[in-house]
């Protein structure tokens, strides 16, 4: 007799990212396709100092229950960092919950708001983890298009003004994955000024704006509107397999989340929330790690830019991001950029095409790449391999 699942699960799609990593493990394979941070940026003496002095001092606390929304001295950490960044006081009780990353706090954001059917906005393209946490949830999306400056917050705008209701809106301001777009300032206090005005929920999800090489930072939707649940992690920062992250929201809306979780998981790692307040607690322990990190980024990303433009001319379009992991590349004479993959892959170089990060995963002609975990050498390899699969498809 065949196993019976939940009617919830019918629409819950594989992750293509996910997926493409068997391909990326293939031999003299050439991986643009994960958005993994390089290894490179990884702080491992000052964690392998910190674990082994919190064993030593602490004791047995390091390996025992803690509370569900996280040991006080990261959400002090948090709260002190977050009031600087978005300009308003941020308290340690009561607004702020410890997740095991981003994508924890979407889920949970998802079980405590979102009823089968509710509508719920999201950028086209749209971050892949996030429809799957969504979906779950059995929404009805409402796609709203977006452009080199982040969602076309004016097309949202009229939406709402024809009556469009939704339970929340979830946008990536900075840096994008996988568009890489820079959501611009006027958009960000229009979109605050809305969700103010219709009484609606943001959700912010910031996992890339430490890791910025270009331009100025911009301020937080969440530091317009208190109607904002923003969010980040430690992941692309200090290291993502602690799977520690979190959220900062209206005591509403934690004190549901806060329920949420202690039912998923009761806590986050206690060792690694505390081993990362120790780590963060260092006075210019984060400026001197972004000094270190960023320029990294930076020479991937342009290595990648130029070597495209070299070598594609006008057979591809892109803009080059501010930041992040990622360069969002249109193909105006391949009308299906997955036959593209196939083509890519036999030449040993892997990539995301576009209809992963579409709500109806029609085929179109875009692609992601990522340029985080090879070198710059290694890049221009890649984008010779990717060529002559262009050149294939004629």
């Amino acid at each position: 007799m065949p196993y019976q699942f939940a009617s919830r699960t019918a629409g819950l799609r594989s992750s293509a990212i996910r997926d493409l990593l068997k391909v990326t493990e293939m031999a003299d394979m050439l991986s643009l396709a994960g958005g993994l941070p390089t290894p490179d940026s990884f702080p491992l003496p000052d964690l392998r100092r910190e674990a082994d002095r919190l064993l030593g001092e602490y004791g047995p606390r390091v390996v025992q229950y803690s509370a569900t929304d996280g040991v006080v001295e990261l959400r002090q950490w948090i709260a002190d960092t977050s009031t600087t960044q978005l300009g308003r006081p941020v308290a340690v009780e009561g607004q702020i919950i410890v997740t095991h990353g981003s994508q924890q706090a979407l889920d949970l954001l998802a079980k405590v708001l979102v009823d089968p059917g509710d509508v719920v906005v999201s950028e086209s393209p749209a971050y892949l983890g996030a429809v799957q946490s969504l979906e779950l949830f059995q929404p009805r999306f409402e796609v709203i298009p977006g452009d080199e400056h982040g969602m076309q917050v004016e097309v949202l705008a009229e939406r709402l003004a024809a009556g469009l209701r939704p339970k929340l809106i979830y946008v990536v301001p900075n840096f994008h994955n996988p568009s890489g777009a820079t959501m611009s300032l006027e958009r960000r206090q229009q979109l605050a000024a809305l969700a103010d005005q219709y009484e609606l929920l943001v959700v912010e999800d910031d996992p890339y704006g430490a890791i910025r090489f270009a331009g100025e930072a911009l301020p937080p939707v969440a530091s317009f509107s208190e109607r904002v649940v923003h969010l980040s992690t430690f992941s692309k920062i200090v290291a993502p397999g602690f799977r520690v992250g979190w959220m900062i929201g209206p005591p509403e809306v934690m004190s549901w989340v806060a329920r949420a979780k202690q039912a998923a998981d009761l806590h986050t790692s206690t060792f690694a929330q505390l081993l990362l307040a120790n780590v963060m607690a260092q006075p210019g322990w984060l400026d001197e790690q972004k000094a270190r990190i960023v320029p990294m980024y930076r020479e991937r990303c342009h290595a990648l830019a130029d070597a495209l433009e070299a070598s594609l001319g006008d057979r591809i379009r892109f803009h080059r991001p501010d930041g992040g992991m990622f360069l969002w590349s249109e193909f105006p004479q391949i009308a299906d950029t997955t036959a593209l993959l196939k083509a890519a892959v036999e030449e040993g170089v892997a990539f995301v095409p576009g209809n992963a990060f579409t709500i109806d995963q029609q085929p179109d002609n875009k692609a992601r790449f990522s340029y985080s975990t090879l070198a710059p050498t290694q890049l221009g390899v890649a984008v010779e391999r990717l060529t002559r699969a262009v050149d294939r498809l004629g």
